[in-house]
């Protein structure tokens, strides 16, 4: 015998009393065990019928009397199907005759009905050296009625091993053991319809993110990349420190949504701030209204010198000097300016003095500053009267109304930034985006089992040493994959080539800035040399990054 006899209620509750998880496929497998023991049928199999009403073949149970089990491979005989195709077929084979007619098939002499695939089904039954008498195909509902799989099982037996027919009172107890596996069926299409919906919202976030500046790119899209990629290099480790780092499926899951999610706070920070290129740009590049005020002392040191000339105040000779003198300055101060607002090269105290000398020269505004404002600009302005009024203006300044604006617009001080683009409030709330990012996750009901997703994706900003943010955590603070995101974000930053604020990089730069990184506790400094001895560098670079940006390097010098 294929079975020793069995209580159905001990078969029952032998499947709720189960250690496995109700949802995993081994929980599957212990339910057409059980569906077996009740009928002691020699096969079952299961079919599913997806949310998108496709039938596919998901398992087998096989314990044929006196037979070893057999490897199968069913889904070779039954491939995926879609079921409005099946009602056009003229014969059908037993699941889908079951489907068609979302009624139980039971028969006692199979290859004698004349409505089934017998050529189809034959090549099973020559396949295991077999032959089918008796088949039973019922259908699993779920809550809402909707057809969403098929129990198939052949050949029950009595307890002397003759096949026999499936009788009512079989029929009845194999569909309470079917209904599990319906709920069951119900609860995987469930979790996996939620499971696609939160990735799809998270995927949406992640192009809204990236899409909300021109300049970001797929940001959002690449750090996952990296992130895998390093992730799985630490796994691999034979040795060193990471000989015993693993991941589980979790652990895995939370961490690809972490870092499609790791920027999602730049959602509120102001695209200007994100992609400022230059030290005086808002929404536009001041630059323009400065080079506009040298115009203007230009045009005026040229009308000086004409009524001089007029005036007969010196020799043509000395006024010309005089004029071309003025000009000159000019000149090499904007040319100063301009490049002082690039923000390439750092400023030094000598740069600032010269900034502030510059700023003292004037010139005559004649028209309304309040022409042209609306309602917020005219309340950020003190003094109405002196606006409206013809006045003597300073080159460079930072007017009252400039310092009150939320990010500090004074022209002055942003051309003063001592390295980059980037003021301090400005700064402050480029920073701000992680403590965002932790305060939109932990909005999320993320399951126990992804919790980490917090973890990861708000770490990325902090540094081994402790004088990272937004909680200066140190290395010990940090799980490995979150200081592997840190890395990922700053890989993808330095070798992106659509940043405005800085041109392409070499890759022997990149890794130049990253070793000084390492070097200085901003970048774990273990996972930065498995980083560059694993090869992850570049082979993210040979499928994501410029080939004119790959330059030729030798490893051991950036480690």
């Amino acid at each position: 015998m294929a079975y020793l006899p069995k209580n159905f209620n001990d078969i029952l509750l032998d499947l709720l009393e189960s250690n496995e998880k109700f949802a995993s496929p081994e929980y599957t497998i212990h339910i057409l065990q059980a569906l077996a023991q009740t009928s002691f049928a020699d096969i079952v199999l299961f079919f599913s019928i997806s949310p998108d009403n496709f039938i596919n073949f998901e398992q087998s149970y096989i314990n044929i009397p006196d037979r070893p089990t057999p490897i199968v491979p069913f889904s070779n005989f039954f491939p995926a199907e879609f079921v409005p195709e099946i009602h056009t077929k003229q014969t059908k084979l037993p699941h889908e005759i079951c489907v068609s007619n979302r009624e139980i098939f039971n028969t006692f002499n199979f290859y004698q009905e004349t409505e089934i695939d017998l050529e189809s089904y034959k090549k099973i039954d020559d396949f295991l050296n077999y032959f089918t008498v008796s088949l039973l195909a019922f259908p699993l509902y779920n809550t809402k009625k909707d057809l969403i799989g098929v129990i198939q099982m052949v050949n029950p037996r009595d307890d002397n091993g003759k096949i026999i027919n499936f009788n009512n009172e079989m029929i009845k107890k194999l569909s309470a053991i079917g209904n599990l596996l319906a709920i069951q069926t119900d609860l995987n299409n469930q979790t996996n319809s939620y499971n696609r919906l939160l990735e799809s919202f998270i995927e949406v976030i992640a192009k809204a993110i990236d899409n909300k500046s021109p300049y970001t790119g797929e940001h959002c899209q690449k750090v996952p990349v990296i992130t895998r990629m390093l992730a799985s290099a630490a796994i691999n480790a034979k040795s060193g420190p990471f000989k015993n780092f693993e991941m589980n499926e979790n652990e895995w899951y939370a961490l690809h949504i972490a870092s499609l999610l790791h920027d999602c706070g730049k959602i509120t920070t102001p695209d200007y701030i994100v992609d400022k290129s230059t030290k005086l740009e808002t929404p536009y590049n001041r630059i323009h209204e400065i080079r506009n005020r040298f115009e203007i002392l230009r045009r005026d040191a040229h009308i000086e010198y004409l009524q001089k000339r007029l005036n007969n105040v010196d020799t043509q000779a000395n006024l010309q000097a005089e004029f071309v003198a003025k000009v000159k300055k000019l000149t090499e101060d904007f040319a100063f300016v301009g490049q002082c607002n690039i923000g390439d090269n750092p400023l030094t105290e000598n740069d600032i003095k010269r900034l502030d000398d510059i700023a003292q020269n004037t010139y005559r505004r004649n028209f309304s500053r309040m022409v042209g404002l609306s309602w917020n600009e005219k309340n950020l302005i003190d003094d109405v009267k002196k606006a409206e009024q013809p006045e003597e203006e300073h080159l460079l300044d930072d007017r009252p109304e400039q310092l009150k604006t939320l990010y500090n617009q004074g022209e002055l001080t942003n051309l003063k930034i001592k390295s980059g683009t980037i003021n301090e409030l400005e700064r402050e709330k480029i920073n701000e985006h992680v403590k965002t990012t932790i305060d939109m996750l932990k909005d999320l009901s993320f399951p126990p089992e992804l919790s980490d997703i917090i973890e990861y994706a708000g770490a990325h900003h902090e540094r081994v040493d402790g004088h990272g943010y937004p909680n200066g955590l140190t290395g010990d603070q940090m799980s490995i994959p979150a200081k592997i995101m840190a890395i990922a974000d700053v890989y993808e930053a330095l070798t992106a080539r659509d940043r405005p604020y800085k041109e392409p990089k070499k890759l022997s730069t990149v890794l130049s800035i990253m070793r000084d990184m390492k070097n200085s506790g901003h970048l774990d400094p273990d996972l930065y040399d498995l980083f560059i001895k694993s090869g992850v560098y570049l082979d993210y670079a040979k499928d994501y990054i410029s080939s004119d940006q790959i330059d030729d390097i030798n490893p051991d010098e950036y480690l």
